[in-house]
């Protein structure tokens, strides 16, 4: 019984694939890279951002990074991040001189901040 088990954990750790440097894929996470540009909008634009052009993430982690954004104004920009292919969506609602947007990676719990300036049409 106590072989039996010692082969089933040694078949288990087997499955989970290396990444840099060989160690399991479940001691990386992602990682902020560069910086997100502050954004100039005007009440009623949206901008999507690929968050994969702002995160180092390697790539054998299971089902990619999962992330949370917030907005410290909500009335004002909303930001919401989709599911199924990690892009930020920035909304412009009404005028502001600025607004901090956090892109927070729930995995690592690292983030990306920046600021939103809403003009009026």
């Amino acid at each position: 019984m106590r072989t039996a088990r010692s082969i089933a954990l040694a078949a288990a750790v087997a499955t989970i694939p290396a990444c840099t440097g060989g160690a399991p894929c479940d001691t990386y996470f992602g990682y902020p890279r560069g910086e997100m540009p502050d954004l100039d909008m005007l009440v009623g634009d949206t901008v999507e951002t690929p968050l994969a052009d702002y995160w180092d993430s390697p790539e054998c982690i299971f089902g990619g990074l999962v992330f949370e954004a917030r907005s410290s104004d909500p009335a004002a920009v909303a930001v919401s991040v989709s599911d199924t292919d990690s892009v930020l969506t920035t909304i412009a609602i009404e005028d502001t001189d600025s607004v901090r947007v956090t892109v927070q990676s729930i995995d690592s719990g690292l983030l990306h901040e920046f600021l939103v300036h809403v003009r009026p049409r």
